[in-house]
């Protein structure tokens, strides 16, 4: 038996997030035989191959469902809403059939499956493992990490003619300067000042093989070992972050619902802020304490999912 972990389609950049997810699915494997596209997994001819399918699906839905060729443990698993029609049809639909009960991500995917009659159940993300194999160390920095990154700025407005000609079609380009308004009022220019700021999106020529970005990952996941405090807006900075125990602010601002959707289940385990718009804010932890002692409380309430994501990743394994 092959055992594989997936890899990602990209073209000028890619999230860091997305290999994070595959580090989390390798921890589990005796070896890894092989890479292969999430994109393309519908193509693979290789022998049989046990691969843990994790994470978003997908962004050429006319390429579900997988090759049989592939014997996969469905868990951890988020479909985009966007994307759905074109998944579940009804070859889709009797692939998931197949393999169910299929371990959702999120409580938006748990429904969408429910509703075509797939069997499934509330997973959690297989990020929350990695405290396995990450752990909090010390107190060293305060990292703010794409917090709304939703938000135009003026690098992604004028990254290119397109993307300036989105805004102003978007309305974007009038919410310039919006998003530092919101942080600095938020946090305090004094928490801003000692943070340094970290991103999970990088030019794919900087990384141009699958292995830099694994590295690329595995050095950001023992950068957050060390922080002090993480604010973020990124769901695969949050999640890895609560797993290791570095205190983390989740950041929800700025998406729009069907992005949103992805995060029902799993928010209620961050410390949050929320933007709800026309000037509400919820806040579920003391932005005081936080200003003060650039720290915030440590989450417990996900560990109950980690040891059931755990043995049934091992069970896949372990079963002939």
């Amino acid at each position: 038996m092959d055992y594989g972990i997936m890899t990602y389609d990209f073209q000028d950049r890619f999230n860091v997030g997305d290999y994070i997810q595959s580090l989390a699915a390798r921890q589990f494997l005796p070896r890894v035989d092989r890479y292969i596209c999430r994109e393309a997994l519908h193509e693979y001819t290789g022998p049989e191959m046990k691969l843990i399918m994790n994470g978003h699906f997908m962004r050429h839905p006319a390429n579900w469902p997988p090759s049989p060729g592939i014997n996969p443990l469905l868990i951890s698993f988020h479909i985009n809403a966007r994307r759905a029609a074109g998944m579940l049809v009804e070859k889709g639909v009797e692939y998931l059939k197949k393999h169910q009960p299929i371990g959702c991500r999120d409580l938006s995917t748990l429904e969408l499956l429910k509703d075509k009659g797939v069997e499934g159940y509330f997973s959690s993300c297989l990020t929350l493992t990695l405290g396995g194999r990450y752990r909090h160390k010390s107190d060293e920095n305060v990292f703010f990490v794409d917090v709304l990154f939703r938000y135009p700025t003026w690098s992604t407005v004028f990254r290119s003619f397109n993307s300036f000609q989105k805004s102003v079609k978007s309305g974007d380009i009038a919410l310039l300067g919006r998003r530092d308004r919101m942080i600095e009022g938020l946090f305090g220019k004094e928490l801003i000042q000692a943070a340094e700021q970290i991103t999970h999106e990088y030019p794919a020529g900087e990384f141009p093989t699958e292995d830099s970005r694994f590295e690329l990952a595995d050095r950001i996941l023992k950068r957050y070992e060390k922080a002090r405090l993480v604010v973020t807006s990124r769901i695969h900075c949050a999640l890895p972050c609560l797993a290791m125990g570095t205190p983390v602010i989740f950041v929800n601002g700025g998406f729009r619902e069907a992005q949103a959707r992805r995060f029902t289940g799993n928010s209620r385990f961050f410390n949050t802020v929320e933007i709800l718009g026309r000037g509400r804010v919820e806040i579920s932890c003391d932005m005081d304490r936080v200003r003060k002692d650039l720290s915030a409380p440590v989450r417990t309430e996900y560990m109950e999912y980690v040891e059931a994501l755990a043995a049934r990743c091992k069970r896949f394994v372990e079963d002939s």
